[in-house]
């Protein structure tokens, strides 16, 4: 014990703490817990004993964490109280989450953990002593106006270990009423006008000066709040209580917004995160975040660029600085844009040699060729040579604008999530001009195509600038379709994919038609195992896989993206036989889109279930049971439940909640699923195909023409 004082006395201020410490017959707040917790384990007292190891452990975490004061000391007091009172306000913040959940059990559970935290607390000031020390301060320095405020608070001096942030929060809105009354000054006390405890509604009434965030909106189920900052920036969060908190940044930008002259700069913009910016250097950065023991990450997409983090609740401040310094200050140095041009074709090889990495690639392109999402994910070798750090900046600066940019949390406190955001310079991002506003575009190219009219979608909101929604900058997406054949001989089996124009974020009811459809056709691998929630009763198992012995893999996907969207079939097969797995598989979806009766086309392969084409009830209903299984699991995920919660506040501006979601699924038809896969094959087809490919270019055009598919 004495070794480890000595150690912590190499600082002024531990040194002066230890010493009043040993000079004290009072003991301190740690030697207070310490022996209690003693008392609690001879006793097996299984309330007090994990309050008083959780308190211990965050006071011992806050003396090594780099966000607490260079002078904070176990042997303070004071330094601890605020420890303490941190984890009473997030307890008090606990008991709101579960009461608006219908947990009160849980809610009185934290009221008594309060309660024991409470007795290791100074003696707090009363409010008549507050009012005496202020009214005492006022005539010394003969202040007036709202200017005297801070010497006043400053000359008032109230410590953490005699009163709460709540407690000072009300002494500062108090301050906010003195008013001259001859030579004297009068000292009003706040008063709370809220239903929750006035300490706690005087804290949360100064977190955010009024002038910094508009009127919070909240969802109709009373879980997701919004609150838009007068620039346009949105912070949104939804009070789920648990061991972690996720916070993310949501930036409405990517690929689909570039040109040939920012072609992969959004791929750059996501591996230039968390390095170098304003606050923080890399090594800074690096070591917060592995101080943190979350964790936190960067991605770019066709259509968003996304950072998060998930840590514990005490490090969310940490957090947001770092998400706050790498999306609005990053610095673009020479050094960092050198590495990039060193490591990324590295990357891009890695990329090139996994066929389920780099065909979903050439599948955009071919489908998209005038831009948009056809263009590359990856930043191109070329382009790569020619970023700058002035190039890089002035993309940031076009795209990071607030109006652009969504703050999404799970598991924090709103109010105080907003007053973060405040303090880290979300609030203070310069908007984009009117004129730059009206003429959104994206390198010359003119504002995308307003849909109908007679649409009733909220895209039509975003488009037009409508409602709270983000405006969409950059062209409408043009679908094509296209062909495109990699001939690798060598290679041990053959890839195709066949693709189709469907539904994208825009069109509700096809958004979820044809996530049942992709549950519905399913598939996997010739060595796939599990059960139905493993896809083994999918069309593409039953119908392909376990009848066709040359075939390796056979699985549905669908791509959606915002006003598009992009549905249909990879598999691999033997060489030699690519041109029987194209038969296949146009097959299988021209079986969906027939209805119960035979197909009409010309196949060479047999079928097994000829007589049994269309959908039938009990497969849509497996399909939307599959889906619903899988939508609920992956939102149980905390990260999951993030993402799902910025990007919707991003595209739509309002959240849909899961609940919703499945009354949409479960309003999915067999003869919805029978119209949509022949909606599909109006269009034409985009195919794309690597390792030995000769079959497919001699016959892939009679095999299309003989089920009808335009290539």
């Amino acid at each position: 014990m004495f070794i480890r004082k000595t150690v912590a006395c190499t600082r002024p201020a531990a040194f002066a703490g230890l010493r009043r410490c040993l000079s004290s017959d009072t003991p301190t707040i740690v030697t207070r817990l310490k022996a209690d917790l003693k008392t609690a384990m001879k006793e097996k007292d299984k309330v007090r004993l994990p309050v008083i190891k959780g308190i211990l452990s965050d006071i011992m975490y806050a003396e090594k964490s780099p966000a607490s004061s260079p002078t904070f000391s176990t042997y303070s007091d004071a330094d601890v109280a605020t420890v303490i009172q941190r984890v009473i306000r997030r307890r008090h913040e606990s008991i709101t989450s579960f009461v608006d959940g219908g947990r009160p059990e849980l809610a009185e559970a934290e009221k008594i953990k309060i309660a024991i935290l409470e007795q290791y607390l100074p003696q707090q000031l009363t409010a008549e002593q507050i009012e005496a020390r202020a009214k005492d301060v006022i005539r010394k320095l003969g202040a007036s106006g709202a200017k005297a405020i801070g010497p006043v608070m400053r000359d008032i001096g109230i410590s953490p270990a005699e009163a709460s942030k709540a407690r000072v929060a009300e002494i500062r809105a108090s301050a906010r009423n003195i008013v001259p009354v001859g030579s004297r000054y009068a000292f009003h006390r706040y008063k709370s006008t809220t239903t929750r405890p006035a300490a706690e509604s005087a804290e949360s009434s100064s977190r955010v000066p009024l002038q910094k965030a508009t009127v919070t909106e909240t969802s109709a189920d009373g879980r997701t709040l919004v609150t838009t900052f007068p620039n346009g920036l949105r912070v949104t969060s939804e009070p789920d209580p648990g061991h972690f908190s996720a916070i993310g940044v949501y930036v409405d930008a990517g690929s689909r917004y570039e040109d040939a002259s920012t072609a992969g700069y959004a791929h750059l913009m996501d591996r230039l995160a968390f390095r170098n910016s304003e606050r923080f250097s890399s090594a800074d950065a690096m070591a917060a975040i592995e101080k943190l023991g979350g964790s936190i990450m960067s991605s770019s997409s066709r259509e968003c660029i996304m950072y998060q983090a998930a840590v514990f609740p005490h490090d969310v401040p940490t957090a947001i600085r770092l998400l706050a310094d790498t999306t609005l200050r990053p610095k673009f140095l020479p050094e960092d844009v050198e590495e990039l041009q060193a490591t990324v074709p590295w990357e891009l090889q890695d990329v090139e040699s996994k066929a389920d990495m780099f065909l979903p690639e050439k599948l955009h392109e071919a489908a998209f060729k005038t831009g948009t999402l056809g263009n590359p994910l990856l930043c191109p070798p070329d382009q790569l040579g020619r970023a700058t750090p002035s190039l890089l900046a002035d993309y940031h600066k076009q795209w990071y604008r607030p109006e652009r940019i969504v703050v999404a949390a799970i598991g924090v406190d709103h109010q105080e999530l907003v007053r973060m955001c405040a303090d880290n310079g979300f609030a203070d991002l310069a908007p984009a001009s009117p004129a730059g506003a009206a003429a959104d575009t994206v390198s010359g190219h003119s504002q995308q195509e307003m849909p109908d009219e007679s649409s009733r979608s909220w895209f039509r909101k975003i488009l037009t600038g409508d409602g709270a929604a983000t405006q969409t900058a950059g062209r409408k997406s043009l679908y094509t379709g296209g062909t495109w054949f990699d001939a690798k001989p060598d290679m041990d089996f053959t890839q195709l994919y066949l693709g189709f124009k469907s539904a994208g974020i825009d069109n509700e009811h096809g958004l979820y038609l044809y996530a049942v459809l992709q549950m519905l056709l399913g598939g996997g691998g010739s060595f796939s195992a599990g059960g139905p929630g493993k896809g083994m009763y999918s069309r593409l198992y039953t119908r392909v896989l376990n009848q066709h012995a040359w075939i390796e893999s056979c699985v549905a996907f669908h791509h959606c993206y915002t006003d598009a969207g992009l549905f249909g079939i990879s598999a691999s097969c033997r060489p030699r036989n690519e041109h029987a797995l194209f038969d296949v598989m146009a097959t299988e979806l021209e079986a969906v889109a027939s209805g119960s009766g035979r197909l009409l086309s010309r196949s060479a392969i047999r079928r097994p279930y000829a007589s049994q084409e269309g959908a039938t009830a009990l497969e849509v209903r497996r399909a939307k049971n599959q889906l619903k299984s899988n939508l609920l699991m992956n939102l149980e995920s905390r990260m999951v439940q993030l993402e799902d919660l910025g990007r919707q506040i991003q595209v739509s501006g309002h959240k849909v909640p899961a609940e919703t979601m499945i009354k949409h699924i479960e309003a999915i038809t067999p003869d919805d699923i029978r119209k949509g896969a022949a909606d599909l094959l109006k269009n034409p087809a985009t195919l794309i195909a690597q390792g030995y490919v000769d079959g497919i270019s001699k016959f892939g055009p009679q095999v299309a023409a003989n089920h009808g598919i335009k290539l």
